[in-house]
């Protein structure tokens, strides 16, 4: 945490992290958060990794799965369902 941070405004942004990331804010709390998060190296380095994470979260499920894997990956749901049902 750095000189200029205060705990409370690094945990309110963590509390706050996800309606942010996801542009749920507004008026005085979201600049109030902009403003902290500007100045704070942590925190800044902590938005920023956690959008990050989603980008690559999102760019590895928009790949396409081979057909083949689809099929046995399929098959091996239908087969614990039918597992845990008893059947």
């Amino acid at each position: 945490m750095s000189d200029e941070c205060r705990h409370e405004d690094c945990k309110k942004v963590n509390d706050l992290l996800s309606e942010f990331l996801d542009e749920e804010l507004k008026g005085a709390v979201l600049l109030e958060l902009k403003e902290h998060i500007e100045k704070c190296p942590d925190c800044h380095l902590n938005v920023d990794s956690v959008r990050k994470v989603i980008r690559l979260y999102r760019d590895a499920t928009e790949c396409d799965c081979p057909v083949d894997i689809q099929i046995r990956l399929k098959d091996v749901i239908r087969r614990a369902r039918e597992e845990e049902t008893g059947r």
